[in-house]
Protein backbone atom coordinates (compact mmCIF):
# COMPACT_ATOMS: atom_id res chain seq x y z
CA UNK A 1 0.00 0.00 0.00
CA UNK A 2 0.99 3.52 -0.53
CA UNK A 3 0.45 6.32 2.07
CA UNK A 4 -1.12 9.47 0.46
CA UNK A 5 -1.10 12.67 2.41
CA UNK A 6 -2.95 15.82 1.25
CA UNK A 7 -3.51 19.06 3.37
CA UNK A 8 -5.19 22.55 2.66
CA UNK A 9 -5.09 25.51 5.05
CA UNK A 10 -7.16 28.63 5.38
CA UNK A 11 -6.85 31.62 7.44
CA UNK A 12 -10.59 32.28 9.42
CA UNK A 13 -11.03 35.25 11.80
CA UNK A 14 -12.52 33.76 14.72
CA UNK A 15 -11.83 33.11 18.36
CA UNK A 16 -9.51 29.62 18.33
CA UNK A 17 -11.85 27.94 20.98
CA UNK A 18 -15.01 28.54 18.81
CA UNK A 19 -13.08 27.62 15.91
CA UNK A 20 -12.17 24.31 17.21
CA UNK A 21 -15.34 23.53 19.03
CA UNK A 22 -16.92 23.85 15.90
CA UNK A 23 -14.83 21.63 13.78
CA UNK A 24 -14.56 19.20 16.77
CA UNK A 25 -18.78 19.08 16.47
CA UNK A 26 -18.50 16.14 13.32
CA UNK A 27 -22.90 16.44 13.67
CA UNK A 28 -22.02 20.08 12.58
CA UNK A 29 -19.62 19.03 9.75
CA UNK A 30 -22.63 18.69 6.98
CA UNK A 31 -23.08 22.68 7.01
CA UNK A 32 -19.76 23.33 5.72
CA UNK A 33 -18.29 20.40 4.09
CA UNK A 34 -19.92 20.43 0.53
CA UNK A 35 -22.36 17.47 -1.19
CA UNK A 36 -25.05 15.53 1.15
CA UNK A 37 -23.84 14.75 4.37
CA UNK A 38 -25.47 13.04 7.34
CA UNK A 39 -23.57 12.58 10.60
CA UNK A 40 -24.64 11.40 13.53
CA UNK A 41 -23.48 9.99 16.93
CA UNK A 42 -23.04 6.61 17.84
CA UNK A 43 -22.05 6.67 21.32
CA UNK A 44 -23.51 8.94 23.89
CA UNK A 45 -21.80 11.94 25.59
CA UNK A 46 -19.11 14.72 25.15
CA UNK A 47 -16.47 15.34 21.81
CA UNK A 48 -14.04 13.25 23.30
CA UNK A 49 -10.88 10.56 22.01
CA UNK A 50 -12.99 7.34 21.05
CA UNK A 51 -16.07 8.64 20.62
CA UNK A 52 -18.05 7.02 17.49
CA UNK A 53 -20.16 8.39 14.75
CA UNK A 54 -22.04 7.06 11.23
CA UNK A 55 -22.13 9.00 8.60
CA UNK A 56 -23.57 8.95 5.14
CA UNK A 57 -22.62 10.55 2.18
CA UNK A 58 -22.45 10.96 -1.42
CA UNK A 59 -18.81 9.69 -2.82
CA UNK A 60 -17.63 9.26 -6.70
CA UNK A 61 -21.23 8.92 -7.83
CA UNK A 62 -22.67 6.19 -5.09
CA UNK A 63 -25.50 7.86 -2.89
CA UNK A 64 -25.99 7.32 1.16
CA UNK A 65 -22.59 5.91 1.51
CA UNK A 66 -21.92 4.63 4.48
CA UNK A 67 -18.73 5.37 7.01
CA UNK A 68 -17.80 4.61 10.91
CA UNK A 69 -16.07 7.36 12.06
CA UNK A 70 -14.07 7.00 15.28
CA UNK A 71 -12.31 10.50 17.39
CA UNK A 72 -8.52 9.58 17.16
CA UNK A 73 -7.30 13.02 18.55
CA UNK A 74 -9.14 15.82 20.75
CA UNK A 75 -6.31 18.37 21.99
CA UNK A 76 -8.38 21.43 22.24
CA UNK A 77 -7.89 24.02 21.22
CA UNK A 78 -5.03 23.04 19.22
CA UNK A 79 -5.23 19.71 17.62
CA UNK A 80 -8.30 17.36 16.44
CA UNK A 81 -8.64 14.25 14.13
CA UNK A 82 -10.92 11.45 13.40
CA UNK A 83 -10.31 8.37 11.14
CA UNK A 84 -13.39 7.43 8.83
CA UNK A 85 -13.61 3.82 7.45
CA UNK A 86 -14.86 3.96 4.09
CA UNK A 87 -15.60 1.11 2.27
CA UNK A 88 -13.56 1.70 -0.62
CA UNK A 89 -10.65 3.50 0.44
CA UNK A 90 -10.22 2.04 4.17
CA UNK A 91 -9.23 3.82 6.82
CA UNK A 92 -8.84 7.78 6.04
CA UNK A 93 -7.35 10.09 8.75
CA UNK A 94 -8.48 13.46 8.86
CA UNK A 95 -6.24 16.29 11.23
CA UNK A 96 -7.19 19.31 11.90
CA UNK A 97 -3.74 21.51 13.60
CA UNK A 98 -5.57 25.29 15.03
CA UNK A 99 -2.67 27.76 15.26
CA UNK A 100 -3.33 31.43 16.54
CA UNK A 101 -1.67 34.05 14.09
CA UNK A 102 -1.76 38.22 13.17
CA UNK A 103 -5.09 38.13 10.91
CA UNK A 104 -6.85 35.29 12.74
CA UNK A 105 -6.43 31.61 13.20
CA UNK A 106 -4.71 29.03 10.87
CA UNK A 107 -6.55 26.07 10.08
CA UNK A 108 -5.25 23.36 8.50
CA UNK A 109 -6.60 20.08 8.15
CA UNK A 110 -4.34 16.92 6.25
CA UNK A 111 -6.12 13.71 4.92
CA UNK A 112 -3.80 10.48 4.82
CA UNK A 113 -5.01 7.29 3.19
CA UNK A 114 -3.65 4.11 2.16
CA UNK A 115 -4.23 2.53 -1.60
CA UNK A 116 -2.35 0.34 -3.84
CA UNK A 117 0.17 1.95 -5.78
CA UNK A 118 -1.87 1.75 -9.34
CA UNK A 119 -5.10 3.68 -7.22
CA UNK A 120 -2.52 5.63 -5.37
CA UNK A 121 -0.94 6.80 -9.12
CA UNK A 122 -4.70 7.90 -10.06
CA UNK A 123 -5.72 9.91 -6.83
CA UNK A 124 -2.49 11.65 -6.85
CA UNK A 125 -2.26 12.67 -10.64
CA UNK A 126 -6.03 12.69 -11.56
CA UNK A 127 -8.51 12.57 -8.97
CA UNK A 128 -6.84 14.93 -6.24
CA UNK A 129 -6.13 17.27 -8.51
CA UNK A 130 -9.43 17.22 -10.85
CA UNK A 131 -11.88 16.40 -7.80
CA UNK A 132 -10.53 16.22 -4.41
CA UNK A 133 -8.45 19.56 -4.14
CA UNK A 134 -10.92 21.46 -5.46
CA UNK A 135 -13.49 19.92 -2.98
CA UNK A 136 -11.38 20.49 -0.28
CA UNK A 137 -10.48 23.65 -1.07
CA UNK A 138 -14.61 24.82 -1.66
CA UNK A 139 -15.10 23.21 2.07
CA UNK A 140 -12.60 25.27 3.84
CA UNK A 141 -14.02 28.02 2.52
CA UNK A 142 -17.32 27.17 3.20
CA UNK A 143 -15.88 26.46 7.00
CA UNK A 144 -14.65 30.15 7.05
CA UNK A 145 -17.90 31.59 6.00
CA UNK A 146 -19.84 29.83 8.69
CA UNK A 147 -17.27 30.22 11.55
CA UNK A 148 -16.93 34.02 10.41
CA UNK A 149 -20.59 34.51 9.63
CA UNK A 150 -21.30 32.88 14.06
CA UNK A 151 -19.12 35.57 14.71
CA UNK A 152 -20.65 38.59 13.39
CA UNK A 153 -24.13 37.70 14.15
CA UNK A 154 -22.32 37.11 18.08
CA UNK A 155 -21.63 40.93 17.79
CA UNK A 156 -24.51 42.48 17.27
Amino acid sequence: MTSVVRSHQIIINAPLQSAFDYVADLTRHPEWSGGRLKIEALTAGPVAVGKEYLSHGDVAGQKDRPNTVQITQYESPHRFGFVSKDPDFGKVSHVFIFTEQTGGILIKRTMTLSLNPIVAFAFRYFIYPLIGSPSMDKSLAALKAKLEENIAVSSM
